[in-house]
């Protein structure tokens, strides 16, 4: 005997409704639903990382590894430029000390000195900061790779590609990478102040 099913019962949620008189039906009802939880859950979880790594020319995580090597980069330089200051300072403070008779001249080329030597001691800074930044870089790099090989195995279609920034955030770019486009040079910026 077939039971008809009024319009009132199809408005109510399917929790709600009557439970079909076959309990295999029913496990299997909520297993097909269980399953398709799961698929969406697959699926957004498989734009999240294709988001996180980047799609196409723009990858995310290259690019963050990119942006440190750089500021390691300009970090050494700007340490090898005050170093280099430092030791033509060092080197005229010992010659002046040399040439100079009284006590308190003297004793102020020796402050000078001392001075030299704790910008030294300070511009170790760079070595370190250089070591933990690569630490990131490569950690950035292992996850990359393990986020593609995720996304290898899961393939990547029907994936959506991440939007490039927040609205309003395209002019907020920060220093450029060798290569980039679209960065105003120091040469540009002082053309307009002259």
């Amino acid at each position: 005997m077939q039971r008809k099913v009024f319009r009132i019962e199809q408005m109510l949620p399917a929790s709600r409704r009557a439970a079909p008189a076959d309990p295999r039906a029913a496990e299997e009802s909520a297993l097909q639903h269980d399953l398709g939880v799961m698929q969406d859950m697959l699926a957004r979880h498989k734009r999240e990382l294709t988001a996180l790594v980047g799609d196409g020319k723009e990858r995310r995580l290259a690019r963050a590894s990119e942006e440190l090597a750089a500021a390691v980069d300009s970090m050494d330089k700007a340490t090898q430029t005050i170093l280099g200051h430092v030791e033509r300072i060092d080197d005229n403070a010992k010659s002046l000390a040399a040439t100079l008779k009284g006590d308190y001249v003297r004793s102020l080329t020796h402050e000078i000195q001392e001075a030299v030597v704790n910008i030294y001691e300070s511009c170790n800074f760079q070595d370190l900061a250089g070591q933990r930044i690569e630490k990131v870089m490569t950690m950035l790099g292992t996850i990359e790779d393990q986020v593609n090989a995720m996304l290898a195995r899961a393939g990547r279609a029907g994936v959506v590609p991440y939007p490039a920034g927040k609205p309003g955030t395209d002019l907020v770019n920060g220093p450029k990478l060798d290569g980039d486009a679209g960065h105003a040079s120091q040469r540009d910026i002082d053309k307009i102040f002259a």
